[in-house]
């Protein structure tokens, strides 16, 4: 089974709600969540909305 985007959805969530989605899930929509990653919510964030907006490449690996 396959969430909603978080790339997509940062378009719109702001910062306190990406925190919540991510932290508590959005079990709607199909995601749990994920409260070991509270000490990299701010990292995840950051790449993520540089994912959004377009200032992080989608970059794969060789291979990947």
């Amino acid at each position: 089974m396959v969430g909603p985007s978080l790339i997509a959805s940062l378009k719109t969530l702001s910062k306190d709600d990406f925190d919540k989605a991510v932290l508590e899930g959005r079990i709607a929509l199909g995601m749990p969540g994920h409260p070991f990653l509270a000490d990299k919510i701010d990292d995840l964030y950051a790449y993520l909305k540089g994912r959004s907006d377009g200032s992080v490449a989608n970059v794969r690996p060789d291979g990947a």
